[in-house]
């Protein structure tokens, strides 16, 4: 009579190489948001330039805690919203249009040195034009706002592999991860 079913051997070794590959997609996918989240990042600055320049509005994008008050810290929450009375901070008669949540479970830092980032009626800079940084163990990206409205990726111009506003001026970042 022949036996059916597995051997414990196969069975152990089809048990080992489901692990290994649950493993490696495991780890594909949390290294995959820090390629990810510097995109969004990217997506969300135009997106709100987008909308000043349809709604013929000051448009904001800023890290809040509590949804109304812009604060300097750019791992927070980011909400968008149009700031119609053009005084800086949204007021309860202005409604967030979206909110982009961070991450969680990675460690990178985003620095930029204002509160906000704010676009005219015409999609220009309103205030302090910059760079964001985004800075992790996996990749820095820098992300380049021009007063008049222009965005777009630092450039790697030199062996460092360090993205830089202008050849001399490399993204630093100020936390080593």
């Amino acid at each position: 009579m022949k036996q059916q079913g597995f051997t414990l051997i196969e069975l152990l070794t089809v048990t080992a190489i489901i692990m290994i590959v649950g493993q490696i997609a495991s780890h594909s996918i949390s290294t995959n948001k820090y390629w990810v989240e510097p995109k969004r990042l990217f997506s969300a600055i135009q997106e709100i330039r987008n909308i000043a320049i349809i709604s013929r509005q000051f448009a904001v994008l800023c890290p809040s805690s509590d949804g109304h008050q812009c604060v300097k810290d750019w791992q927070l929450p980011l909400i968008m919203f149009i700031d119609t009375n053009n005084n800086k901070q949204r007021d309860t008669n202005e409604s967030i249009i979206q909110t982009i949540t961070p991450y969680t479970g990675i460690e990178r830092s985003i620095e930029y040195p204002r509160s906000q980032i704010r676009f005219d009626e015409q999609g220009q800079i309103n205030g302090y034009t910059g760079t964001l940084k985004y800075c992790s163990k996996y990749n820095t990206k820098g992300i380049v706002l021009s007063r008049v409205g222009r965005i777009r990726y630092a450039l790697i111009f030199g062996d460092d592999d360090l993205p830089s506003t202008s050849p001399n001026n490399p993204i630093i970042c100020s936390d080593k991860l």
